[in-house]
């Protein structure tokens, strides 16, 4: 029986046999380095780009147009994270540590301009990439493709937009009550409802909850129509909508202060799709794409996550009792005669401007919180498109330029990381005091936001040892309209806590009326972003040697429990976070 040589670190002991193993070693070394290259690109390219000595494959070429050079277009390859800027000779360098195969795609968008490409062989100079004008001319009788057309390419795309409630504004089954003034079993005249109110109007519910319909003419804005219509694509905001949109301006005659701007048209030559996206490599037969980084900004979800009402004539409220002046500026209240219904969009907006440059929050965006992956979600997709799609056109991507299309907010998942909540206590002769901190701590807007209906409560229980509660000497109590009756079934009126919410009022003082009959705003006591909130309650101690105990509960409720009670609805609270002392 042979045994294998002992290889040491002395010269002396290495023999023919040694030195002739010598080459062979050395090309197993290179050909597992090629082999990493080849097989965990991904790896390898993190490694090389944090070294100091720049990536040794060079591709360099132009981007022009029949009009010329095109300055500022973004250049990649196809499916890579970095890319580079044309100068105002159209001319880009690309420098990379590997290519992704014998001939690939090196791509080319700007806002403004079709997407193409053209295919590299390898390193070096890349042939001319030709970009095309959109030329404007929307067609306002355009009837939206419906999702279903989509979701034959996008596959998991679509099924997480089906299952998110975007996709149902129009049929959900709340809107339709609070529109038609009918409870969950669809018995009429049951208020609050707008049509009770107002009979001969449609009001502006399309706008967001049936926005395909609101910007076609001429087509009915009652919601029943527009769920029966022919020319409906979907039962919400589909999926042509948004990627139709091409950008997005102020306007004060619209619900939210903004409005979409849009260019639908039909392919007279193929059937090419014109859509907007935040991809600029995105170069395939079926669709006509546009790189668009509006869909990577908050102002993109400005024209439904905003609301303000115009009161008439001579109507005025003051937000100087509600709202401190850096407060009222970034909601824009200074006049008085705008009456903030939801204010997402601006709450977010203002708290982005007030950060310093260095500030690790400047930058966040809606899209980050509401279109982003969640561990429940893994593996994470490294593709938009799927099955035979992807297989003719398939571009591999990081899942951090993916986001998948689920817009959960007012979730459990989401409320859970919103908010923290932290107890102190002290006892001091017969008195017991309680420091409660709230705080705001990934919600990069008010919370609660967006419809008014909705509130989170703190709900605190202070007891001996055994279990009996004890009297409040000092802090508030839960108001009426959070449910007087059995604490067990959710009625916390009169309970030692607060609430979190923007409390609307008509002229009669009326507190928590549908926003087409509020006046004014009595209250706002949601949690600003990245702030706490302390609270202090005293209780009395009947036996100072006793040992108490305190539990606070955060709970999110999304209907006013009147409301909820009234219309029927089986809505749930949800339990934010839980702290006891």
């Amino acid at each position: 029986m042979k045994t294998a040589p002992v290889l040491s670190g002395r010269r002396s002991e290495r023999g023919p046999m040694m030195r002739g193993r010598k080459p062979v070693l050395v090309a197993l070394v290179v050909f597992l380095i090629l082999f990493g290259v080849a097989y965990f690109p991904d790896v390898y390219s993190l490694r090389a780009e944090n070294r100091d000595d720049p990536p040794a494959i060079h591709l360099f070429g132009r981007v022009m147009s029949r009009y010329g050079p095109v300055e500022n277009a973004r250049v990649r390859i196809a499916g890579r994270d970095k890319f580079a800027l044309t100068d105002r000779s159209g001319q880009f360098e690309i420098r990379t540590d590997y290519l992704p195969a014998n001939a690939f795609l090196v791509t080319a968008g700007k806002e403004g301009w079709f997407n193409n490409a053209e295919v590299a062989n390898g390193p070096g100079r890349v042939k001319d990439i030709f970009l095309n004008p959109i030329y404007l001319g929307d067609q306002k009788d355009y009837q939206f493709i419906s999702p279903v057309t989509c979701s034959r390419c996008h596959i998991k795309l679509t099924r997480y937009w089906d299952k998110s409630k975007m996709a149902h504004t129009t049929s959900n089954p709340k809107v339709l009550d609070m529109f038609y003034g009918m409870d969950n079993n669809k018995q009429e005249g049951v208020k609050p409802g707008y049509r009770l109110d107002f009979p001969n109007s449609n009001g502006n519910c399309t706008t967001c909850h049936a926005p395909s319909a609101a910007v076609s003419s001429p087509w009915s804005q009652e919601l029943n129509a527009v769920l029966k219509s022919p020319r409906t694509e979907w039962d919400g905001i589909s999926c042509e909508y948004c990627h139709k949109v091409r950008k997005v301006v102020k306007d004060q005659e619209a619900p939210s202060g903004y409005k979409p701007i849009f260019e639908r048209q039909s392919s007279r030559t193929s059937s090419s799709i014109l859509v907007f996206g935040p991809y600029d490599d995105v170069v395939v037969p079926p669709m006509a794409a546009s790189y668009n980084p509006l869909f990577g900004e908050g102002r993109f979800c400005s024209t439904c996550h905003s609301h303000y009402k115009k009161l008439g004539k001579g109507n005025k409220w003051n937000p100087e009792n509600i709202y401190t002046p850096a407060e009222r500026k970034g909601l824009g209240l200074d006049g008085g005669n705008l009456l903030p219904i939801q204010t997402t969009y601006q709450e977010w907006k203002q708290w982005q401007d007030e950060l310093p440059p260095d500030d690790p929050n400047k930058g966040k965006k809606c899209q980050g919180c509401h279109m982003s992956w969640r561990k429940e979600m893994l593996p994470y997709d490294n593709y938009i498109i799927d099955g035979n799609a992807r297989r003719m056109w398939g571009v591999h991507r990081s899942p951090q330029r993916i986001n998948p299309h689920h817009f959960d907010g007012g979730t459990e998942r989401q409320l859970k990381t919103a908010l923290s909540m932290e107890l102190e206590g002290e006892i001091t002769g017969d008195r017991l005091k309680m420091h409660v901190y709230v705080t705001n701590t990934n919600g990069g807007h008010w919370v609660p936001t967006g419809e008014t209906m909705r509130s989170v409560m703190l709900v605190l229980r202070a007891m001996d040892s055994n279990g009996t509660p004890l009297k409040m000497t000092k802090g508030n109590t839960l108001p009426e309209w959070t449910g007087k009756g059995a604490v067990e079934k959710g009625n916390y009126a009169g309970q030692p806590g607060e609430i979190f919410a923007r409390v609307l009022e008509d002229d009669s003082g009326r507190i928590n009326v549908p926003f087409w009959q509020a006046t004014g705003v009595a209250s706002d006591t949601r949690i600003r972003p990245k702030t706490t909130q302390e609270f202090i309650f005293e209780f009395a101690l009947e036996d100072q040697e006793d040992e108490p105990s305190v539990e606070a509960d955060l709970i999110y409720r999304p209907v006013i429990r009147q409301w909820a009670d009234e219309k029927k609805w089986p809505v749930k609270d949800i339990l934010i976070t839980s702290k006891a002392w």
